[in-house]
């Protein structure tokens, strides 16, 4: 869930939207719903809704499975009555029609909504007509059968549409710095996990000089699924001494790594 997500009618849906009487409202965290009134005539058969989705997080893109996006583009998803899954097998399409707005991510073309309103009336007819005849054992079978019909058929006419994007994996790295620069216990340094739920590489002098000239870089062996929130404790050891109990898991967009498929934390370690 990313509360920086907005989505809005593109300018044809808005004008399609006046014409039947509907309104675009948020239901919930990242969640919308087209509504109208008893008297409105609603969507048609034919009505083709598109939606823009607009991010105002600089780092949404870190935050999901994106490969095949182009930084600039606006693509395009076409989602069927269901979910459509952003994931690493994922072929994003470029939407080639329209110019690109600030802050928008992608458009939603949604198939056309399916209704049956006379039916339903009529089924709501039949159920207010049982509902009058009694308790009787078979009115109640009949009134239940009806309910879910009813049910059935709301489902059918009220479709919801979900566009669901996965976590992407990345390595974890860790830049240890020593404050004093004639700290020669780099190549002691690793990083655990209890039970081993993260295991890391051993350390190896890190070579650019943007953040000193004694630091150490650890990297985890695995891909680990990014997670809003890890239940992962990890301590930094100097040989077979605790030197940090508090270690945090890196976080997307707070320091820049060489790689685009890595985290990176700094740890800075006092002198001896």
């Amino acid at each position: 869930m990313n509360r920086n997500v907005i989505l809005e009618p593109t300018s044809d849906t808005r004008k399609l939207m006046r014409q039947r009487g509907v309104m675009f409202v948020p239901t919930g965290t990242n969640e919308w719903q087209w509504a109208m009134p008893d008297d409105a005539p609603g969507f048609m058969d034919d009505d083709v809704l598109e939606v823009s989705m607009r991010v105002k997080d600089p780092y949404f893109l870190q935050q999901i499975e994106s490969k095949g996006y182009e930084p600039g583009s606006l693509y395009l998803f076409s989602i069927e009555n269901g979910v459509v899954e952003v994931n690493a097998d994922y072929v994003w399409k470029k939407e080639t029609k329209e110019q690109r707005l600030k802050n928008e991510f992608c458009h939603m073309k949604l198939e056309p909504v399916k209704s049956a309103p006379e039916r339903l009336q009529r089924l709501h007819t039949k159920m207010e007509q049982l509902e009058k005849e009694g308790d009787g054992k078979e009115t109640g079978k009949r009134l239940e059968a009806v309910k879910q019909e009813i049910k059935e058929l709301q489902e059918i006419c009220c479709p919801k549409f979900t566009l669901r994007f996965s976590s992407p994996a990345y390595y974890w790295e860790y830049l240890c710095i020593f404050k004093d620069e004639n700290d020669m216990r780099g190549e002691k340094l690793s990083l655990r996990t209890s039970g081993d739920k993260v295991a890391f590489g051993l350390p190896e002098k890190y070579e650019k000089k943007e953040l000193g000239t004694n630091v150490w870089r650890i990297v985890s062996t695995e891909r680990i699924m990014l997670k809003k929130q890890y239940q992962v404790p990890i301590l930094l050891y100097i040989g077979t001494r605790v030197e940090s109990r508090f270690i945090s898991p890196p976080q997307p967009g707070k320091f820049l790594s060489d790689s685009p498929h890595t985290l990176r934390e700094i740890c800075y370690i006092n002198g001896q």
